[in-house]
């Protein structure tokens, strides 16, 4: 049987698995977030790829908590390391190959396609900690 990925779904696997994470807000799959706790403090998390090394997502988080405090003495703390699982619909176009009839020959050969919906598991690294200024 062959299996056929459709566009759409290798551009999704690569943004996702692809490379190394830049700083940027959340998009729905990666980025920055937070929640504020009090007037002093937020609860902020990252979440990037696999090949994100943990110094750069905590690294990200300091950036993200002077970003809220607009301060330079703002600090992270209580920093925990995870793993984050997305889970993505995408259907990919499977068929498998048949013979046409056609006179003395074989006649042609044809891949009629169908869509086969299936999951998509994505894992990735979310560092997240205590922002307070």
């Amino acid at each position: 049987m062959m299996k056929i990925v459709n566009v759409g779904t290798a551009l999704l696997s690569l943004s996702l698995s692809g490379c190394i994470s830049t700083y940027h807000a959340w998009d729905g799959t990666k980025g920055y977030q937070e929640e504020r706790l009090d007037n002093r403090q937020y609860k902020i998390s990252y979440v990037a790829e696999q090949a994100t090394r943990w110094s750069w997502l905590d690294d990200y988080l300091e950036r993200r908590c002077q970003e809220l405090s607009d301060s330079e003495l703002a600090k992270v703390t209580d920093i925990k390391h995870g793993t984050h699982t997305v889970t993505a619909m995408s259907s990919a176009a499977v068929g498998a190959p048949m013979i046409t009839p056609g006179g003395k020959d074989f006649g042609g050969v044809v891949m009629p396609a169908t869509s086969a919906p299936h999951e998509v598991v994505f894992k990735l690294k979310k560092a997240e900690g205590r922002c307070s200024f």
